[in-house]
């Protein structure tokens, strides 16, 4: 099981790195994926495959979404459905009654389709490891990470015609690591900050604290990422490397570190106020030589706002077909907006769900986002018998802020290599499946088909029996 979480990861991290559909890339991720649902399945059996009620059933609302957006209708049904006029006098004008679909660009809608069943294979395979083996998959994280900065400085020290850079549509003035996107790097490395915190976490214990050793490889981390942060040139990502080393603080073992609370929350004061100041002067140009600073560009998103509205008015409310963005804008583009930049993906993860699935989509939407917010609330509210797990699953509410937030102005989840992590990061939320039921503190793992509702009246334990 574990192996099979791990070459999913490698494979999404280091092929997905692409929203494009006409990257090949994202065809050896998906058929690793598909390989490892298949090893699952031989090995474990349909029936041995469990995953908690909640998770499941809105996993599967997506996917049903998707599914119907691809159902063939008849000329006369989908020609009526909202904003399908310029569809429909396309067809008209060639003399043709086609049947068609709810989505205008079906193989775009199918590939995402194909990302998408990825994504929740990934979440399966994640959800079925225990206590030890999450810890394996983070660390593997973590030294993907490790090398995705290390690769980002190559890139830049090498100049933006290097061969380090892995996409033909990239940005080659910053570095970007296994991802064409900076935006994206910068966002997984700031998620890489928390991590290093956890594991500075795990590798203390009751009875010692973290060795000198330790210490100097976690500091040394930290300055890595930050510094691959700073050739991304994001400012977003500035922003989120000052709230994760925030987040890695509230994990540090300050009683085994001897540190009392009183003086690790006022270095930590003083800490912010330097970080503060730091990304302050980034942003406004008097460091960084004006990387940092806002262009227009960030202007030029929000003020299309009500334009992408108005869009997902006009289709309302059955969307577009989810991967048909890129296609629907351009059909909405004036003459005045026209540039020779392009706008592939909207910036704004919940418009662009609102515009190509509809209500639908935004109702599955708030779902997740409810899921995601009782499972982090539980994760540091409730202790589980194993630290170990608690850890596991606060990291893992903290990196998921990151892509979260950064949703709203950018598109993450776009990419397989994303959708991936992301899908693994909220099967960490979940504890594991062997529990501790208080029915006489029996310990079993599911033996028939199970979809369970896990809920905080389980312990769980920190192994599989």
């Amino acid at each position: 099981m574990l192996y099979a979480a791990l070459a999913v990861l490698v494979a999404a991290i280091l092929f997905g790195g692409a929203s494009r559909i006409e990257t090949g890339g994202a065809f050896l991720t998906r058929l690793v994926t598909l390989g490892a649902f298949v090893w699952l399945v031989w090995q474990r059996g349909s029936t041995a495959i469990r995953i908690e009620r909640p998770a499941a059933l809105i996993w599967f609302a997506l996917i049903a979404l998707v599914l119907v957006q691809l159902i063939p209708l008849p000329y006369s049904v989908w020609t009526a459905l909202p904003g399908r006029d310029l569809a429909k006098a396309a067809v008209d004008l060639v003399g043709e009654q086609p049947w068609g679909a709810i989505s205008l660009t079906p193989m775009r809608t199918l590939d995402t389709l194909l990302m998408l069943l990825g994504a929740f294979v990934a979440y399966v395979i994640g959800a079925q490891l225990d206590a030890s083996g999450r810890t394996i998959l983070l660390n593997a994280v973590l030294g993907l990470m490790i090398v995705s900065a290390l690769l980002a400085l190559a890139q830049v020290g090498s100049g933006s015609q290097s061969p380090l850079y892995f996409y033909a549509i990239t940005n080659r003035d910053a570095g970007v690591g296994f991802f064409s996107n900076a935006n994206h790097l910068a966002n997984f490395l700031s998620g890489g900050i928390v991590l290093v915190g956890w594991w500075l976490a795990q590798r203390a214990s009751d009875r010692r604290a973290p060795s000198t050793g330790e210490l100097f490889t976690a500091g040394l981390t930290v300055l890595l990422f930050l510094a691959a942060i700073f050739t991304t040139t994001s400012r977003a990502g500035t922003v989120f490397a000052l709230v994760a080393l925030g987040f890695a603080f509230t994990l540090l073992p300050l009683r085994q570190l001897g540190i009392s609370r009183r003086l690790a929350f006022a270095g930590a004061g003083v800490g912010f106020a330097v970080g503060a100041t730091v990304v302050a002067l980034l942003l406004t140009g008097v460091l960084g030589s004006g990387a940092f600073t806002f262009t227009g560009g960030e202007s030029e998103r929000v003020a299309l706002v009500p334009q992408l509205l108005g869009i997902a008015r006009d289709f309302m409310p059955f969307g577009t077909g989810v991967g048909s963005f890129d296609q629907i804008y351009r059909s909405y583009e004036t003459r005045d907006g026209l540039q020779f930049a392009y706008l592939n993906q909207a910036h704004n993860e919940y418009l662009q769900i609102l515009i190509e699935f509809g209500i639908f989509g935004v109702a599955a939407l708030v779902a997740g986002l409810i899921w995601y917010a009782r499972r982090a609330w539980q994760a540091f509210q409730v202790e589980p018998e194993s630290r170990t797990v608690n850890r596991q699953q606060r990291a893992a509410a903290m990196v998921i802020v990151f892509v979260v937030v950064h949703s709203a102005g950018d598109y993450p989840l776009r990419t397989d290599g994303f959708a991936v992590y992301f899908a693994l990061l909220c099967a960490l939320l979940t504890p594991p499946i062997t529990v501790a039921r208080r029915n006489g503190g029996r310990i079993g793992r599911a033996s028939g088909p199970r979809i369970d509702n896990m809920n905080p009246g389980l312990s769980y334990s920190s192994s599989h029996p």
